[in-house]
């Protein structure tokens, strides 16, 4: 028995507490090589050193316990065993992207706290706007944080659909419609659009339309300045005030770009926008 290791050496040599040791042998990853049937005793051989330290850098990679055994007991090939660590790389990579984006809305949450109560930072005001004559490519985005690159890819594609950037007059103005009625967390249901004096000379390609948008004898409006990424609270500050004053959302959201293009912007920083909601008491 002079090549056993008693398990309190074998701990101590692995760095592992005798009570994970166990558990492992009941899990079936590491059974000692040999047991003293009248004292209990287990021991470990030195070559069983190489499979404790597997599991426990996989362990602490991420992987559970059944992958674990999967991946060691099956021989996996060095190549398998990279392919399984990039996918739990992925793995970890989504998670801390969601936990940023579920720290995001508790910090906007504590936000939304600390003002209320407090003189509203946004003067909303009542407005009439004539018909819109709207090319638009209308698209669900899934999650919040694809947002910018949905947004980027969609007026991109827009302005090669109506014949490329040189067909759009700089004066045409630059709009997104959110066509939720509701408060939704994925599934984002967006149109970018450029407004147009008629429809008569528009050629639109691909899935892009072009329709008339009819004209609005009320809608509530703000004037947003600040970061791009947040314009939301202009839109919360839009529906707070009307669900103060009485009044009811009658059709999506218009997000008017008063800086020019989304897409040539240079400081996003810096930005200003005027926020429609078409309203009814």
């Amino acid at each position: 028995m002079s090549n056993l290791i008693r398990i309190g050496l074998f701990s101590k040599i692995a760095q592992v507490t005798i009570r994970t040791l166990r558990h492992y042998d009941e899990r079936g990853l590491l059974k000692p090589a040999y047991i003293d049937i009248a004292t209990s005793y287990r021991y470990y051989t030195y070559e069983q050193l190489t499979r404790i330290h597997h599991i426990v850098v996989l362990k602490e990679t991420g992987f559970s316990l059944d992958e674990i055994a999967t991946m060691i007991d099956q021989a996996l090939t060095m190549d398998d065993m990279k392919q399984m660590m990039h996918k739990k790389k992925a793995e970890l990579a989504n998670q801390i992207e969601e936990a940023s984006q579920q720290m995001a809305r508790i910090e906007s949450r504590l936000h939304q706290l600390e003002r209320l109560g407090e003189k509203p930072v946004y003067e909303v005001g009542i407005k009439s706007v004539p018909v819109l004559y709207m090319a638009g490519l209308r698209r669900i985005v899934p999650r919040l944080q694809d947002m910018p690159v949905y947004r980027c890819q969609m007026f991109e594609e827009l302005e090669e659909g109506l014949g490329g950037s040189a067909s759009i007059d700089p004066m045409q103005q630059e709009y997104v419609l959110y066509h939720m009625t509701e408060f939704i967390e994925e599934n984002f249901d967006i149109e970018v659009g450029f407004s147009f004096d008629s429809l008569a000379h528009l050629r639109p390609t691909g899935p892009i339309i072009a329709y008339e948008i009819p004209a609005e004898p009320m809608v509530a409006s703000l004037i947003y300045k600040g970061p791009f990424m947040g314009v939301g609270e202009g839109i919360l500050a839009l529906f707070t005030w009307l669900g103060v004053n009485g009044y009811a959302q009658t059709g999506p959201v218009r997000e008017l770009h008063l800086f020019g293009r989304e897409n040539h912007l240079e400081d996003y920083n810096n930005v200003v926008v005027e926020l429609q909601v078409p309203i009814s008491q």
